[in-house]
């Protein structure tokens, strides 16, 4: 894939207008810390820019904390709108047992899901699309029932505000220059949440016996051959009202409540393959169809399933 390379004045001014800021004819001054607002608000609208043209997101300078970055996510979130949609749930990671994401905030990340991050269950994706980055995440996701799930205090409080359980993928796009602001920069870029698709819902019940169900379901990767990928069980990964809680608890602390029918990714399940070398995440993947099932979920025996079918240019 060809990355478009452009000068650092020409950059400079491209982000001055998304910004806002009266700077023409003149480049932002660098700087290891922000000044004011406006520079914040530049260097956001610089990421989100590389973002939304698909070119390595250069690193973050400003200097935030924490609750910063989140307020600033908000900022991102409005400047991706007009392309990629209203808001329509939220995500979070860092709730897997093992080694901890260096890129994530202890105890967890969130971020927001935009109508136009979606494509139709078994949509084909076009690897040349993909950043060098790119990769391919078995997830798993609730939908929201009811208001009600604001106040809940029990594990079973909060199942009876879902509704339905979301067999649900993502392609996540974190391609960047090395930063060693990264963490902040995660935060603020939203993850880098590019692409999910969602299967068919399943309906679900505030019972305990659902909450078994959930908290032991097995699940797989298949590739187009029907050969399993890898298989787990959510037993020996995280709960999934666990999760569900933490995520609603952020966001309160953030004065935001959810809505019913927003989607709430949990995180993956420990299936994530690579387009490409080069990167950290296992073996590069090379089948022609990402195809996750979630067993137990379905009354009827079948699997709840979700698919993301790859393009080459091999193929084309």
């Amino acid at each position: 894939m060809t990355r478009r390379r452009v000068s650092g004045m020409a950059r400079n001014l491209v982000f001055c207008k998304l910004a806002g800021l009266a700077c023409i004819g003149i480049a932002l001054a660098q700087s290891d810390a922000p000044e004011d607002e406006s520079e914040i608000r530049a260097a956001v609208a610089a990421m989100a820019d590389d973002f939304l043209n698909n070119r390595t997101v250069q690193p973050f300078a400003p200097q935030l904390t924490l609750e910063e970055a989140y307020r600033w996510q908000d900022e991102m979130v409005e400047i991706l709108g007009p392309t990629l949609g209203d808001v329509v749930g939220y995500k979070t990671g860092g709730h897997s047992p093992g080694p901890a994401n260096p890129n994530f905030p202890a105890g967890g990340i969130r971020a927001q899901l935009l109508s136009g991050m979606f494509l139709e269950d078994g949509a084909a994706v076009r690897l040349e699309d993909m950043g060098a980055d790119s990769f391919l995440e078995a997830d798993f996701a609730f939908r929201v029932g009811s208001a009600d799930i604001n106040d809940a205090e029990t594990e079973l409080e909060i199942l009876a505000g879902l509704d339905a359980v979301v067999p649900f993928a993502e392609i996540p796009d974190p391609t960047s220059e090395p930063d060693g602001n990264g963490m902040i920069r995660g935060v603020v870029g939203n993850m880098s949440t590019r692409i999910a698709l969602a299967g068919e819902p399943v309906p679900i019940e505030a019972t305990q016996e659902w909450l078994d169900r959930l908290n032991t379901m097995e699940y797989a990767v298949l590739d187009e051959n029907g050969t399993v990928i890898q298989r787990a069980t959510m037993a020996d990964w995280y709960r999934p009202i666990d999760a569900v809680r933490w995520l609603r608890d952020h966001l309160q602390s953030y004065g935001k409540n959810l809505m019913p029918g927003q989607l709430l990714s949990l995180g993956n399940l420990g299936i994530n393959r690579p387009f490409f070398d080069g990167t950290a995440r296992g073996d590069v993947y090379t089948g022609n169809r990402y195809h996750v099932e979630y067993y137990g979920l379905k009354d009827s025996g079948e699997p709840a399933t979700v698919t993301i079918n790859v393009i080459r240019s091999e193929d084309q």
